[in-house]
């Protein structure tokens, strides 16, 4: 995937599912419709690095990917670029997942914190897995401790058991917005749920090459 440089003027898991169509697709709706005469493309709202960016009615900011085989693709991100730079995050952390078969997302389940959100911020990385992999990797929810009860579906995965084929992104609570890596394994962290939302899209901005 590339960005295009647009030339024209112009709480729990299946939550989560709902709230991830409900999320990308208003975005698609709009750029897919059909084309008449008297349509024109809309005009960005800003650019960002030369990216053009369009923010929409409900708060949401869309951006146009240009896919290998030639077709736009639109995507929105919850997160405003312009404020991207308040999250530290490596970079090239595509690379820590590009050849992977398997990509297990990982969370500690005894947080006291909302797990639909961290349900939100797992999917806004998620989403762009098949895009950015080779192998068009899917993820994996996994748990750094054991649940209580004890979940026996859901495996036990921390960075100590990333892998170049199996590597692990760790959803975290911290006291910063931040987003590095150890090894194979990705830690999205941030001050609160809410934050952890945010930190999430920063590291997706990074895998579509917005930084």
């Amino acid at each position: 995937y590339s960005i295009m440089k647009i030339k024209f003027k112009g709480a729990d898991f299946i939550t989560f599912l709902v709230i991830f169509i409900l999320v990308t697709s208003i975005f698609g709706l709009y750029t897919n419709r059909p084309q008449t005469d008297q349509q024109v493309a809309p005009e960005p709202s800003f650019f960002y690095e030369e990216v053009a960016f369009y923010e929409q009615s409900d708060g949401f900011f869309g951006v146009y990917l240009q896919r290998s085989d030639g077709q736009v693709q639109p995507i929105s991100f919850r997160l405003d670029p312009r404020t991207m730079n308040d999250i530290l995050i490596e970079s090239d952390l595509n690379q820590k997942i590009r050849n992977a078969t398997k990509i297990y997302t990982s969370y500690n389940p005894n947080l006291d914190t909302s797990y639909a959100k961290m349900a939100v911020a797992i999917g806004e990385v998620t989403r762009l897995l098949p895009l950015i992999t080779v192998n068009r990797a899917v993820s994996k929810n996994a748990f750094t401790e054991d649940a209580n009860p004890i979940d026996p579906n859901v495996p036990i995965k921390t960075c100590k058991d990333a892998t170049l084929e199996y590597p692990v992104i760790e959803f975290e609570i911290g006291n910063q917005n931040r987003v590095n890596s150890e090894g194979f394994c990705i830690n999205v962290i941030g001050k609160n749920a809410d934050d952890l939302i945010l930190s999430a899209d920063r590291l997706g901005y990074s895998f579509v090459g917005i930084y």
